[in-house]
């Protein structure tokens, strides 16, 4: 139930696994939404191990090298292979996998009904769906968790909110580097605006921890190019000047986890069961290890005997791969979050130590690059950024 990224992806596992499967959403074609934008890392291994990477990185826009620049300084540079594509791009891709013996039903779900033997979905039409097990992955979808007695616990409410938009250079000029990686400071709240080549324009995602009613965003709106330079004085000096060539927008995220999930017949996976904050970037790293241990690890030996009860379901929640994933996201969320705004003296220190340390590693790349592929390493795991 939902295809999106998540129920895409796990009817695609699922189904290649020789298991019977529908997958159903309420869009033929999944409307345009500013979600992820791009690929690396981690989720470039899982997605090769799921046997999707090369589906999806064909349409893609690959870049490697990521110049990363705070108050007017560059403060070092990575070499790390990333691909970028919108969202709605994503899901399309991913679909277009769906073997043919998927049942993709365009609906929406009036009534769910479990148990520890069989599931029953029905349908707004009428029709009904009998399943062994159910997946939601309704995204942050509060209809379906509600009908099946769960509810969402929030952790932090407006926890970020992120922006995206597209940029090109003024007439005449190019951009000097395949993308870029600007931080803010605690006085303007933004963590960082990441530019990267998408297409035949750069795309911009910027990480905030704006309240959502400040002024600034309004702002940003009517003149984004003169509010970045105003905010991020270096823009100018790496980019020149730019024009904004598509509308703002905009995503308000709350860090929230699934409450009352050990249930007969039903899992959640991705954001149905947790959230992420954009900044750390590890929502689709969460997203991908939900998929491979429940599509390649629990549901095999689930269906190795009859029934679905909720022993079952909570060895999916209790996975110790899982469960260090989720918990270092949301970790992750925290740290961005306190490393942006918080103006406590801890915080100015480990500010301080945070940048001085990557400029040292940035410094010793340019003498020895062998050494620092460990360093670079360590500090991906600390800071996802």
């Amino acid at each position: 139930m939902g295809g999106g990224l998540s129920g895409s992806l796990a009817s695609v596992v699922l189904s290649r696994a020789g298991h019977r499967v529908t997958l159903i959403d309420r869009h033929t074609v999944y409307p345009k939404e500013f979600r992820v934008e791009k690929l690396a890392g981690q989720q470039i291994s899982i997605l090769r191990r799921l046997g999707l990477l090369d589906a999806i990185t064909t349409s893609a826009t690959p870049f490697r090298d990521t110049v990363n620049i705070r108050a007017c300084r560059t403060i070092d540079r990575s070499d790390e292979q990333h691909y970028a594509l919108r969202y709605e791009e994503i899901v399309r891709l991913v679909r277009a996998q769906l073997p043919p013996s998927v049942d993709f039903i365009v609906d929406r779900v009036a009534s769910v009904t479990t148990g520890p033997k069989r599931q029953q979905v029905v349908l707004s039409d009428g029709r009904i769906i009998s399943a062994d097990l159910l997946v939601l992955a309704t995204g942050m979808g509060d209809v379906l968790r509600l009908k099946l007695g769960m509810r969402r616990r929030i952790v932090a409410e407006k926890q970020s909110i992120s922006f995206g938009f597209s940029i090109v250079p003024e007439a005449g000029s190019k951009f000097k580097c395949g993308s870029f990686t600007f931080y803010g400071g605690v006085s303007d709240r933004i963590d960082y605006l990441s530019l990267f080549p998408l297409g035949n324009v750069m795309r911009a995602n910027l990480f905030t921890f704006l309240d959502h009613q400040d002024p600034w965003i309004r702002q940003l709106r009517r003149a984004p190019a003169a509010t970045l330079h105003a905010v991020l004085p270096g823009l100018r000096a790496y980019l020149g000047d730019f024009a904004v060539v598509e509308g703002i927008e905009n995503w308000t995220m709350d860090l929230s986890v699934a409450e009352n999930v050990d249930q007969d017949g039903v899992v959640l996976i991705g954001d149905a069961f947790q959230t992420s904050c954009p900044a750390a970037g590890t929502g689709v790293t969460r997203l991908l290890t939900d998929i491979d241990r429940l599509c390649n690890v629990h549901v095999p030996r689930w269906l190795e005997s009859p029934g679905m009860d909720r022993n079952k379901i909570t060895q999916f929640y209790n996975d110790p791969v899982k469960t260090a994933v989720d918990a270092e996201a949301m970790r992750l969320a925290h740290y961005r979050r306190s490393l942006t705004v918080d103006r406590s003296l801890r915080w100015n220190l480990e500010r301080r130590k945070h940048f001085t340390r990557r400029r040292v590693v940035g410094w010793i790349d340019q003498i020895s690059p062998g050494i620092t592929a460990q360093l670079r390493s360590y500090r991906r795991k600390r800071t996802s950024a």
